[in-house]
């Protein structure tokens, strides 16, 4: 639950397993089977499932370049920003944003 909230304060820094691990002193392995059999997802797509939650909400209600919102959520570029994007809700952040703004 500590390593929940912690990737609750913090998914929009640049975060790791490794620095997870270290944060809750476990063996990063150890944390990883813990928090999936705990909350039935791995800490890291946790993390990257926060922050495409917020890139929704980014994308809807600002005009951000989608690469500052990839920047703002810490992904590491904006090609793997649109690619879990795209991956996880089937549609580009660009896509998305047309959408979104098209239904209001």
């Amino acid at each position: 639950a500590a390593i929940r909230r912690y990737i609750d304060l913090h998914f929009k820094e640049p975060l790791s397993l490794d620095q997870l691990a270290e944060e809750s002193h476990m063996n990063k392995y150890y944390l990883s089977h813990a928090f999936k059999r705990q909350y039935g997802i791995s800490p890291i797509n946790y993390m990257i499932s926060k922050r495409i939650e917020e890139s929704k909400y980014l994308l809807v209600e600002t005009d951000l370049a989608l690469s500052q919102i990839a920047q703002l959520l810490g992904f590491s570029s904006l090609s793997y920003f649109s690619q879990v994007f795209h991956r996880t809700q089937g549609t580009s952040p660009k896509e998305y944003r047309q959408q979104q703004k098209g239904m209001k």
